[in-house]
């Protein structure tokens, strides 16, 4: 290198460090400030720690922060330090909002995945919400099923099925059955 090409370099260097010990000083001074107006809001009696959460969050995107709120709120009602999940709370806000109950119905339907199904109370009588596996929609009014009459059971083999037949009469078919599983055991009949 020539002698003034080497001197033109090092006067480059030095202006690039120049400039960069400026931004920190001036990042300085501005860090500076930025506490002094919180030593100030603080002595107005607010909250420095809420004002800082604040700004962290104006910063985010409004999408990213609702998703993030979100998963937030299932998994704080998972542990067990929300009242109620984020669904009730949706559902409650729509009632309040003053939804009619097929426009709540709808709604609901839309948070339902395909092959899955929901059964909420809606203005008074149960309605089963399910969507098929092409996710179609459908609603209906729920009938709750006939509860099972159970009956005293026997011993049976951890594999073994158990058959509930109406009206107490045992039909030929589990009497076969029970013959069957005698003989399987090498009980004789």
């Amino acid at each position: 290198m020539t002698e003034p090409h080497t001197k033109a370099a090092r006067e480059e260097l030095q202006s690039y460090i120049d400039r960069v010990e400026r931004i920190e000083e001036e990042r300085k001074a501005l860090g500076d400030d930025k506490k002094a107006v919180f030593a100030e809001a603080a002595s107005r009696g607010f909250d420095v720690k809420s004002m800082r959460r604040i700004i962290r969050r104006r910063k985010i995107d409004p999408n990213d922060l609702a998703e993030a709120e979100s998963v937030d709120a299932v998994y704080m009602h998972a542990l067990g330090m929300a009242e109620d999940s984020p669904l009730h709370e949706q559902v409650k806000a729509l009632a309040q909002d003053g939804l009619g109950r097929d426009q709540l119905i709808e709604t609901l339907q839309l948070l339902i995945p395909n092959n899955g199904e929901i059964i909420a109370r809606v203005g008074g009588k149960p309605m089963r919400l399910w969507r098929d596996e092409t996710g179609k929609a459908s609603a209906e009014e729920y009938v709750a099923p006939e509860p099972r009459r159970e009956r005293p059971s026997r011993l049976l083999d951890s594999d073994a099925v158990e058959a509930t037949i109406d009206g107490g009469r045992k039909s030929h078919v589990l009497s076969a059955a029970d013959r069957a599983e005698r003989r399987s055991r090498g009980v004789s009949a």
